[in-house]
Order: structure tokens, then C-alpha cells, then sequence
């Protein structure tokens, strides 16, 4: 199976652009991981606008993407940079699998340091900054942070069937997942010309 896991930062926030406008807040950098199961391969990479087209071929490529809040958020973010139907990857949203079992929307920090004792390493905004300062670094390096915490998130998901986070009451609450059955539905995608 092949594996892609990312996550977007933009060059903008929603209180600049009117609102929730995704498309509109531009994308900086990609951070994006990948396994080939079969080819025993794995990497952490980031992209930046300027060379976007290898994240869209394993993007095409990949078996099962993985995100938190792809479908919401990243999603619709890259459509003015990509040509395609984003609906036609097999994608598994873990936010949107949280959601289903809750009723309500769960942080990815609050998830990942309950289950996994980790924590993202700073805000959203930070990006904002890192990439209006030029600091394509550390930019990089938050958003690939991300990557890595959704990936953990996922192999442990699969592996242990749960997922944990504490409520506004502070009480630990245990999330039942299956993230198997995505791994199983495999769809045939048509890949651009990039």
C-alpha cells in the first residue's frame, strides 16, 4: 500500500481574506509523508509553491491519503493549484472520523497528546509568520511536525483501534476508530499531465 499523509500552511489568515475562504488564503508549503509498503520505502518532504507537481504525482499515486481536516481544509486550500477532483482520492480525514463518533470537532494537538504524548510544536499562525519572514526552515519544519503527528495518529489508530483526547470537563475520553476499512477501498484515479 502506498501512503501519503500531508498538510498544507498558507500564506494568509481567514480574518485577511473576509472569512472562511480556504481557496483564498494561498498555500506556502505542502509537508507530506509517504510509505511504499511494498517497496519498503518512507520520507518526509516539503513543497513549495514554486514545485508542487511531484506532491500531485503521489498524491495521484498514493492508496490511501491521510489528513486532519483534509476534506474542510487542505482540500479546498489546494484547488486553485490543482486541476483535478480532489473527492476522487481515497482519503481518510481523521478529524472527520473523530467528529462522526463525537458530534463535535476534536484539535489535532488535543488528540495527539493523549494518545500519543506528543503536541504540535506551535500554532497555525506561526506558519503565517515563518513564511511572510522567509524563514522556509523552520516553516518547513512546523508543517512537516504536523505531518509526522497526523502519521503517528494513524499507524496508532490502526494498530490500537482508539484514539484519545480530554473534554472541556477534563475527562479522558477513548474514541473507537477503524481506519482499516480505508486502507481496503482502492480507487483508480486519473492522473494529470504534470
Amino acid at each position: 500500500m502506498k501512503l501519503l499523509v500531508f498538510d498544507v500552511e498558507t500564506k494568509k489568515a481567514f480574518d485577511e481574506v473576509g472569512g472562511y475562504f480556504p481557496e483564498k488564503l494561498g498555500v506556502s508549503i505542502i509537508g507530506s509523508y509517504f510509505r511504499d509498503e511494498e517497496g519498503n520505502k518512507e520520507e518526509y518532504v516539503g513543497y513549495r509553491e514554486d514545485n508542487f507537481s511531484p506532491f500531485w504525482r503521489r498524491l495521484e499515486q498514493a492508496d490511501l491519503v491521510v489528513g486532519f481536516n483534509t476534506i474542510a481544509f487542505d482540500y479546498p486550500t489546494l484547488k486553485p493549484y490543482y486541476g483535478g477532483d480532489f473527492s476522487q482520492f481515497p482519503s481518510l480525514d481523521i478529524m472527520v472520523e473523530l467528529e462522526k463518533h463525537l458530534g463535535h470537532r476534536v484539535g489535532l494537538d488535543a488528540v495527539a497528546k493523549e494518545t500519543l504524548g506528543m503536541q504540535k510544536s506551535g500554532h497555525g499562525l506561526d506558519a503565517i509568520t515563518y513564511y511572510h519572514e522567509g524563514e522556509w526552515e523552520k516553516l518547513e519544519k512546523y508543517c512537516l511536525q504536523d505531518v509526522k503527528v497526523t502519521k503517528e495518529l494513524y499507524d496508532y489508530g490502526v494498530k490500537n483501534k482508539i484514539l484519545r483526547f480530554k473534554n472541556k470537563w477534563n475527562n479522558l475520553i477513548e474514541v473507537p476508530v477503524d481506519f482499516e476499512k480505508q486502507r481496503k477501498t482502492k480507487v483508480q484515479v486519473q492522473t494529470t499531465l504534470f
